[in-house]
């Protein structure tokens, strides 16, 4: 496939040594970061005070409510079209485009509803205002769902390291708070690191070189230190955590939107420059 082209001589290599290339060729800085605000990254409370100003509403315009499920093709078609109601008067998407940060959900009714649009047989009725809308997943629901994805398919090992941290008596729920799963990531990182290269330990060697520096970095260091090209390559690297754990929605969401990104970059579409 395109991905496999465009990356393959790439992913041979353990996740922790590219990302010492990076570092060694001036690519990615890390310093910008510190560990309490990586490992606070997805705690949402403002009370904390490294996190006061990012979490603040403060500039945030509410165009409206509206509840909805958003678990179909009308219900995103509904929700979309108040924000098309009010374009009738600002009139902003006829000379722009509008970037819609989803899940997989969003991502497949959205690009379902820009499909029926262009059909001439299609069974829904659809604004012409949704081609304006283009689905882009976002990085922050691929590491958190990465993240979760790590501790659910590693479960047993994971427990027994909560166990030894915190003591038998603790119990480590199946899904545990986002901020709970950074702190065990990290402690499993920074406690073993890449020591171990007995052929017994591959599995625990590919957790510490790729799975888990991979999910850590790829929100909290590359995407939000301004590293595309990096950011770009470790999706595709999570896309084939997905694909080997056979995990639902996404072995494809991320596949979707490298797709976009290689079209955008080959036919020197403006948005590729975004």
């Amino acid at each position: 496939s395109d991905c496999q082209i465009r990356t393959g001589p790439i992913r041979a290599l353990a996740y922790t040594n590219r990302k010492k290339q990076w570092l060694t060729n001036g690519q990615l800085a890390t310093d910008t970061f510190d560990q309490i605000e990586l490992l606070t990254v997805h705690c949402y409370d403002d009370a904390i005070a490294e996190r006061k100003e990012e979490r603040s509403m403060k500039g945030v315009r509410l165009i409206g409510f509206q509840e909805k499920n958003l678990h179909s093709l009308n219900d995103y078609i509904t929700a979309l079209q108040m924000i098309l109601d009010i374009d009738k008067d600002t009139g902003y998407l006829q000379n722009h485009i509008a970037p819609l940060v989803a899940d997989w959900p969003g991502q497949l009714f959205v690009r379902k509803a820009i499909t029926n649009l262009h059909k001439v047989d299609s069974q829904y009725s659809i604004p012409a205002g949704i081609n304006s809308f283009i689905p882009i997943l976002g990085p922050l629901h691929v590491s958190l769902n990465s993240r979760e994805h790590v501790l659910i398919v590693y479960y047993t090992f994971f427990q027994k390291l909560f166990h030894f941290v915190f003591g038998k008596r603790k119990v480590l729920a199946k899904k545990p708070k986002p901020w709970r799963i950074n702190l065990l990531l990290d402690t499993i990182l920074t406690k073993f690191g890449s020591t171990c290269k007995d052929i017994e330990y591959r599995m625990v060697i590919d957790l510490l070189d790729n799975i888990i520096p991979a999910t850590l970095d790829v929100y909290s260091i590359l995407f939000r230190s301004g590293s595309f090209n990096e950011y770009i390559e470790t999706i595709f690297q999570i896309w084939t955590f997905a694909l080997r754990w056979k995990r639902h929605n996404y072995n494809k969401a991320p596949l979707a939107f490298l797709s976009d990104i290689f079209y955008w970059q080959d036919t020197n579409h403006p948005f590729a420059e975004a």
